[in-house]
């Protein structure tokens, strides 16, 4: 005779299944394969099947992505190019740097103002040395680096500055007079507020050759509303040189 507990599981898996004490082992089995199936479709991880689908698709959806995030960016760089001009760098004030050794400014920290202080006198008296020293130390034109391949400054002599940028490429393709202009009038309004010098004379040069040239004198930006102002009319209204 048969032992009454033969076509009982062994261990307690199978004991929520119904009618299991009726069931030979070869139904539990099979039991057991449903029920993982059934896992596999509707909780816990997915089927390697099921990845292995999945795993190519990735790849095309990231390249689906990605002209969509280079547009983005264009479009950023396009909108910034249209206000690049509309802010500017503080002016120092350097007669109040002389006769203060802390800020009164509300904006310029301590160390930083303790060097306008400390320069102020040298400055201006029209010391190229100082003004040098000031363009290094407080960088005017760092804010603007990522719009160019490469920009430089000097002061040939106190009443002038001279800055020259190397254009990009991508700049250049669209809009390319806005792109100079652009860059021209907010070199020209960050180095006036850094140095009290009369002018600006601001160059640009793409592939090895000068395609723009423009002097901005402080007195004709005096007074400018820059939140309306046309940089490519004020360019050549100064005598600017698209080439």
């Amino acid at each position: 005779m048969d032992n009454p507990n033969d076509n009982i599981p062994e261990n307690g898996e199978e004991s929520g299944l119904k009618g299991a004490q009726s069931l030979n082992r070869n139904q539990l089995d099979l039991l057991k394969k449903l029920a993982a199936i059934g896992s596999d479709l509707w909780g816990g991880m997915p089927s390697a099947a099921y990845q292995k689908e999945e795993t190519p698709d990735k790849p095309a959806r990231e390249k689906q992505e990605q002209p969509e995030l280079k547009k983005k960016k264009e479009n950023h760089i396009e909108n910034t190019i249209r206000n690049l001009w509309k802010t500017a760098d503080e002016t120092v004030d350097w007669t109040d740097a002389l006769a203060h050794s802390m800020p009164t400014d509300g904006l310029t920290g301590k160390r930083l103002w303790g060097f306008y202080h400390k320069m102020a006198e040298k400055v201006l008296s029209g010391d190229l040395n100082a003004y040098t020293e000031v363009l290094k130390t407080s960088n005017p034109l760092g804010e603007l680096t990522g719009f160019a391949n490469g920009i430089n400054m000097r002061a040939p002599a106190a009443e002038r500055l001279e800055s020259t940028f190397v254009c990009k490429d991508e700049l250049m393709k669209e809009n390319r007079k806005l792109y100079l202009a652009a860059m021209g009038l907010r070199i020209a309004r960050d180095l006036l507020a850094c140095l009290p010098a009369d002018e600006v004379k601001v160059t640009a040069e793409h592939d090895g050759k000068e395609v723009f040239s423009a002097t901005y004198p402080r007195h004709k930006l005096l007074h400018q509303n820059f939140a309306f102002i046309d940089p490519i009319k004020l360019a050549e209204d100064l005598g600017a040189e698209f080439k």
